[in-house]
């Protein structure tokens, strides 16, 4: 029998407790560590802009992730990053465009020149150390000749290395380990593979996503090349000078011959292609089949659908009320805007504009096949937002259209000169101004050496650049900074039965949204990484030969696809002889 003479103060509440409640055993595991302070995490340093991303605060923003469930979606166990994504939501890729490596001739000519290391520097009379240059430790010199020499020579010693590491198959690229897989399971992932059968390379088009693998084990998007690169041992190192005639028949030893052999295209950069697996996909039913080759412009119409249905409707809300509000139009296009880049920023990038669209393709490296399919989802996008706002606001529009004329209707789907006195001059410019604003921020927030916002804050601060930008530049012109934006909109009076004269007499549709948007963003993209982007991919940062080459040899490849269709189609078009 046990005493309950000495019990204390600490059994008497338990007893109390239990009076009260029944007990019952707790699953949870207590833990040993001792739970730390929000001080000592942040070691003392509060700051506004919240705690720091640690492994716990991780975890606790994922999802429960059910056994079995990757399994049964494959595609939810693909890394982070697995292709690249030029997108408004998150930091811009990093791509290795034609421009940026040198030629199969190119490399040739500088085997069979071969230079001594810093050599066009010395023979400006410079002292410099080859590593430093190789750094990019360029000093600056008032004779931009001494700084010319000393840039071509880092140029020729990175390129030299980075041809060096791939034939000896990879080894030393710079990776960079994306995200852990999201899933819980423990499903063994398949190794890249870096043999590649004999007498095949993958050519790659335009904007090649380099050398940023997974870690060991880890799938990935095989973005544009479907064979990795053939394993050249480094007991092979390039071949000495002396390469004379043809590439593709003088005989070459080791490692660089297999690269000079007629299989081997014009261009050098399929030796920096992804070097990754096949994206895996759900695809659960047939229709998920047509979306999976569909999903990002489908992702861009949807996303440019709900941004201009929302303005559209905040802007006949304005209109029609009798107490207007000019800032609430603003407000709305700027919140629209943020939610469209939440809805596809991470599919297709929530462009959302075509004159954004093109600036990407010209200084990030978008793939240009992929424009069309665009600029098409982004114009269908905009026609559609506009039916649908006014079959909502059908019965005030008719309303509204007894004591007043249809300007105010038009203006609240269109831009156009507001006021009497505003010039096709001022028009243009205040479109182009807008415009060159919203492409420095762009890359400026997509920049990731400069200062990212991080945590998916680039929606929610281009939609506060939109509703500034807004609140600046829509009192002359409506602001449109969007070809689709105005021109979708257009069609969709058109079609319910507005005149073309009020619509399109008046060629500010074309100076206005197209020219000066369009401009506008170019030149917006220019500023910027003029004055502030360092990374390869823009035009801007390689020699101006390079871009020339890049340009000519695109448009010799466009013409001859344009050729190889014209003969099918001539050739479908032949009578077929009866036997």
């Amino acid at each position: 029998m046990v005493s309950n003479t000495d019990d204390g103060p600490e059994n008497s509440d338990l007893r109390r407790l239990n009076s009260n409640f029944s007990w019952r055993p707790s699953n949870r595991v207590p833990s040993l560590n001792r739970r730390s302070t929000l001080a000592e995490r942040t070691q003392g340093q509060f700051t506004v802009a919240g705690p720091d991303d640690t492994s716990n605060l991780r975890q606790s923003q994922e999802p429960f992730v059910q056994p079995g469930y990757a399994e049964l979606n494959p595609s939810y166990d693909q890394p982070q990053n697995a292709k690249p994504v030029w997108s408004l939501a998150k930091p811009l890729p990093r791509v290795v465009r034609p421009g940026m490596v040198p030629t199969k001739e190119e490399l040739i000519q500088n085997r069979q020149k071969a230079q001594l290391p810093a050599e066009n520097s010395q023979k400006q009379g410079l002292d410099v150390d080859p590593n430093e240059l190789e750094q990019g430790r360029v000093d600056v010199n008032v004779d931009p000749r001494k700084i010319a020499a000393q840039v071509e020579d880092a140029r020729i010693q990175r390129e030299e290395n980075l041809v060096s590491k791939v034939l000896a198959g990879g080894e030393g690229l710079s990776r960079r380990p994306s995200r852990i897989s999201r899933t819980s399971t423990s499903r063994e992932r398949r190794p890249s593979n870096w043999e590649i059968p004999e007498d095949h390379l993958a050519t790659v088009p335009e904007a090649v996503t380099p050398f940023e693998t997974d870690g060991p084990g880890q799938h990935q998007q095989d973005y544009l090349g479907e064979y990795p690169f053939h394993h050249v041992s480094e007991e092979h190192p390039l071949p000495d000078a002396g390469l004379t005639g043809d590439a593709t028949t003088q005989p070459v030893d080791s490692g660089l011959g297999d690269i000079l052999e007629s299989v081997y295209p014009n261009d050098l950069h399929p030796l920096v292609q992804d070097l990754v697996e096949k994206e895996v996909h759900n695809n659960h039913t047939a229709w998920s089949v047509i979306r999976t080759y569909h999903r990002e412009a489908l992702a861009e119409s949807l996303a440019v659908f709900v941004q201009l249905t929302i303005g559209f409707c905040a802007d006949l809300a304005v209109t029609l009320a009798t107490t207007p509000s000019p800032n609430t139009t603003a407000w709305c296009w700027g919140l629209a805007t943020m939610m469209a880049i939440y809805i596809s920023g991470g599919v297709s990038g929530a462009h959302l504009n075509p004159a954004i669209t093109i600036m990407l393709w010209f200084y990030r490296g978008f793939p240009k096949r992929k424009m069309p399919e665009y600029f098409l989802a982004q114009f269908i996008g905009a026609f559609c937002a506009g039916l649908v706002t006014y079959g909502v606001y059908y019965a005030s529009i008719r309303e509204y259209l007894i004591a007043n004329s249809n300007v105010g209707i038009i203006n609240s789907f269109v831009t156009s000169q507001r006021l009497h006195w505003i010039d096709a001059a001022t028009a243009f410019f205040n479109e182009f101004v807008g415009t060159v604003l919203l492409g420095i921020t762009i890359l400026a927030l997509g920049d990731d050496q400069n200062a990212p916002p991080g945590a998916g804050m680039n929606s929610l601060i281009i939609g506060l650049v939109i509703t500034c930008l807004s609140m600046t530049f829509s009192y002359q012109t409506g602001a449109a900074l969007n070809p689709s934006r105005d021109f979708g909109p257009r069609l969709a009076l058109l079609a319910v039965g507005y005149s073309g004269d009020d619509l399109f007499k008046n060629a500010y549709w074309f100076y206005g949204p197209w020219a000066g948007a369009i401009g506008g963003a170019m030149v917006g993209g220019l500023l910027y990484d003029f004055m502030i982007f360092t990374g390869g991919e823009s035009p801007i940062n390689y020699p101006l030969e390079r871009t020339q080459r890049a340009m000519v040899k695109s448009g010799r490849k466009w013409k001859g696809r344009y050729q190889r269709v014209k003969k099918v189609r001539l050739f479908s078009r032949r009578p077929k002889v009866s036997g």
